[in-house]
């Protein structure tokens, strides 16, 4: 069903796939054993943009920078990326007064970008406007991760639980974007949970609002603000669960207000518009968090296994049966298993089922020889259509989608690790063999796709293999052209434009970029 379970499932999963990588945990794993919280953070793709530790230490004592990656919201864009624009609080439990010092992660602008996270240390009372979200600790710290427990309401496995499922009928944020119309399910959940209702602006709930709802658990929520309130005196919080570009706050408006005597309130937009917060952050739960974490649902549904689960998780929602145990090093490595191993994929070429092998991220032919390539290609380039095994092995090499269902599953899953293990998988897979001309589902080259990793030893890694800096996607971008886009940081333009990327650091309005077919033909020329 299309916006329901089986589409968040398998959302989820696809996350617990590619987001953190085992490498990634063990190598944090061990940074954490050394008390080395920066080498945890570089494992972790964290970039530290602090120097002086000294008034967060008790924070970063127990910072899991793996386990915070493994929680937070993500995007519904196929990609597994991170909920974008968004930026998140760890704090000690409270009380948290404007002289405090506390950690502050911001998540990528663009979801298509780089998968790296940013920590600062921030005095409250220096906080800019904007919506914050205060983390709760188990998410991040891993001394508190043994409350995962009791928030996932489970001391069994999950098959001998009883289910746990909130009304499904829309979807928001990272949760989903699905049509919703105007059902009284979510508010007759609340309201049964013991919140009271806001009833103003004639009864009407906005589908994001509803979305929200749906996705959240009334229990979960409860617990959640009473925990802010302790830690920041606030007893009211916007429930927030969009992503998007920084500055976007307008979508969605639903608050959640704490009363004495268990009167708990959720106050639409419209109203709460005339109790706006005191100039600054706004302080807000995002719906994905105020539920048991995905793990227990994937479980359940038997879309994950107990082994799969990162080792803090496992440990706190298994203590007695699978203890937290980490693996040596050498018994991981950062190149995706099977990636040397020879795949063979059937082909229809002609009248007859060929085969093809996929091996190191590469396509061989095994029943053409180079007579026949030469003789295929000659007869592309007067304009007859490539068949067969050609057109799969050219559909490979151009990124388009004519290649077999398996080669394009393996390109999927090939980026995918990429993009979420920054460069050093990159670099791991090329020194394994892997062609650096490799291209993505659009057509893109690692090129096009440089500002998603750390490009100061990758770039020239590149250049050194040949890639074409100008060449073009399937869109007729060139690599500038996707960095400009995605704000690539300064020193990755001043080098792709010192390369001799096109269009020039001058033309930085796409209005003025040069035409795909005349940059061609100049690259051509040359």
């Amino acid at each position: 069903m299309v916006g329901g379970l089986s589409d968040r499932l398998g959302i989820r999963r696809l996350v617990r796939r590619y987001a953190v990588p085992e490498w990634m945990v063990v190598e944090c794993a061990q940074a954490r054993k050394r008390g080395d919280w920066r080498a945890a953070c570089e494992a972790a793709r964290v970039t530290v943009g602090f120097d002086d530790a000294g008034p967060v230490a008790d924070l970063l004592a127990g910072f899991a920078p793996d386990l915070l990656r493994w929680h937070l919201p993500r995007s519904l864009s196929g990609t597994a990326g991170l909920a974008t624009g968004l930026t998140y609080i760890l704090a000690p439990d409270g009380p948290v007064t404007r002289d405090s010092v506390v950690l502050v992660v911001r998540s990528p602008d663009w979801v298509t970008g780089s998968q790296r996270l940013t920590l600062q240390t921030v005095r409250v009372g220096d906080l800019g406007e904007g919506p914050i979200y205060p983390l709760a600790p188990y998410l991040w710290d891993f001394r508190r991760v043994g409350e995962l427990r009791y928030m996932a309401q489970t001391a069994e496995p999950p098959k001998l639980v009883a289910p746990h499922e909130p009304p499904l009928a829309g979807r928001c944020g990272t949760c989903g974007r699905s049509h919703v119309d105007r059902p009284a399910g979510p508010p007759r959940a609340w309201a049964a949970a013991g919140w009271v209702i806001d009833e103003s602006a004639n009864g009407y709930w906005a589908p994001h609002d509803l979305a929200m709802l749906h996705c959240a658990d009334p229990q979960f929520a409860l617990r959640e603000l009473r925990r802010v309130e302790e830690q920041v005196g606030r007893g009211s919080c916007w429930l927030r669960g969009h992503e998007g570009r920084p500055g976007r706050y307008d979508q969605g408006k639903v608050r959640l207000e704490a009363a004495p005597g268990g009167h708990h309130r959720i106050t639409r937009c419209d109203a709460a518009a005339t109790q706006p917060d005191a100039i600054g952050p706004e302080i807000c739960l995002h719906p994905e968090l105020l539920r048991p974490p995905a793990d227990v649902e994937l479980l359940r549904h038997d879309r994950i296994g107990v082994e799969e689960l990162h080792p803090l998780v496992r440990a706190a929602l298994f203590p007695a049966t699978d203890p937290a145990e980490t693996r040596p090093a050498s018994d991981f490595s950062i190149v995706p298993a099977g990636f040397w191993q020879d795949e063979r994929i059937r082909v229809r070429c002609g009248r007859q089922w060929h085969w093809i092998s996929l091996r190191d991220g590469s396509v061989e032919l095994l029943h053409h020889d180079e007579v026949e390539r030469r003789r295929e290609h000659t007869l592309r380039v007067l304009g007859a259509p490539m068949r067969g095994c050609f057109e799969a092995e050219q559909a490979w090499r151009d990124g388009n989608d004519a290649a077999p269902r398996r080669l394009r599953d393996y390109r999927h899953d090939l980026w995918r690790r990429m993009e979420h293990g920054g460069s050093r998988v990159v670099l791991a897979l090329l020194d394994a063999g892997m062609n650096p001309q490799v291209r993505d589902g659009q057509g893109r080259t690692l090129l096009h796709r440089i500002h998603l990793f750390e490009h100061e030893e990758l770039l020239p890694r590149l250049l050194a293999e040949g890639l074409d800096v100008n060449a073009r996607s399937r869109r007729g971008w060139t690599p500038m052209c996707e960095a400009l886009v995605h704000s690539a940081p300064n020193d990755l333009l001043m080098a792709l434009n010192a390369a001799g990327a096109h269009p020039q650091l001058s033309l930085t309005d796409p209005e003025h970029w040069p035409d795909p077919a005349v940059l061609g033909a100049t690259s051509d020329a040359g």
